[in-house]
C-alpha cells in the first residue's frame, strides 16, 4: 500500500510535472489567460500568464501542506486513507491545471465530460474513505 511519505514525494512529483507542464507551452500561451469558467462554461476570470501558469501548483503546494497537517492533527483510523486522500487530490488539481492550460492553447475541452469527472472522483474518493474507515472501526 502507498505510505504518506510515498504519497508526499510523488504528489510533489505530481505538482513539479504541473509547473513543468505549463512551463513546456509557455510560448504557445496567450498573454492573458482563463482560470475559471462559469457554470454556463463561460471563461469569467482572465489573469497574466505566469500567474495562470504558477497559480495552481502554489495551490497544490498549499494544499500538500494543509493535508498533510490536517492528517496530523486527526489522523484517519486507516493510515491508507491520508496516502489515497492526498495523492488522488493532487492528481484531480493537476487534471484541471492540465485543462485550463489545454483550453487556452485552443483546444475544446468537454465541460460536461469535465463535471462529470470531477463528480466521479468526489463520489469515488467519499466511498473509499467510508470504506475503509468503517472497516477500520469494525477491526
Amino acid at each position: 500500500m502507498l505510505s504518506r511519505r510515498h504519497a508526499t514525494i510523488s504528489s510533489l512529483g505530481l505538482i513539479a510535472v504541473t509547473a513543468a507542464a505549463g512551463v513546456a507551452v509557455w510560448p504557445r500561451l496567450p498573454a492573458e489567460m482563463v482560470i475559471h469558467f462559469s457554470l454556463a462554461w463561460e471563461p469569467n476570470t482572465y489573469v497574466s500568464k505566469p500567474l495562470a501558469v504558477f497559480l495552481l501548483p502554489a495551490i497544490m503546494l498549499l494544499t500538500l501542506a494543509v493535508l498533510r497537517g490536517g492528517f496530523r492533527v486527526d489522523p484517519p483510523e486507516d493510515p491508507h486513507v491520508a496516502s489515497v486522500t492526498t495523492l488522488s487530490t493532487m492528481g484531480l488539481l493537476a487534471a484541471l491545471h492540465i485543462l485550463v492550460l489545454a483550453w487556452n492553447l485552443g483546444y475544446p475541452i468537454p465541460s460536461d465530460l469535465v463535471t462529470l469527472g470531477i463528480l466521479l472522483w468526489a463520489v469515488a474518493l467519499v466511498g473509499y474513505v467510508i470504506v475503509r474507515e468503517r472497516g477500520s472501526s469494525i477491526s
